[in-house]
């Protein structure tokens, strides 16, 4: 569940960020969006999250 909430925010974001970049840049937007989603969820799934953003 926590893969598909990060994805979905970071899609949106990706959408919102990407509207005006031309399509050459999308490759980019795209691995640097994935990046911070992983880096995001394995911090949060090994404990090096802050405890105070966690969701409980």
């Amino acid at each position: 569940m926590v893969w598909i909430v990060s994805l979905a925010a970071m899609l949106a974001v990706l959408f919102l960020v990407g509207r005006g970049m031309p399509l050459s840049r999308w490759p980019v937007i795209i691995v640097a969006t994935l990046a911070v989603i992983v880096l995001v969820v394995a911090a949060e799934q090994n404990g090096w999250w802050p405890s105070s953003w966690r969701v409980r």
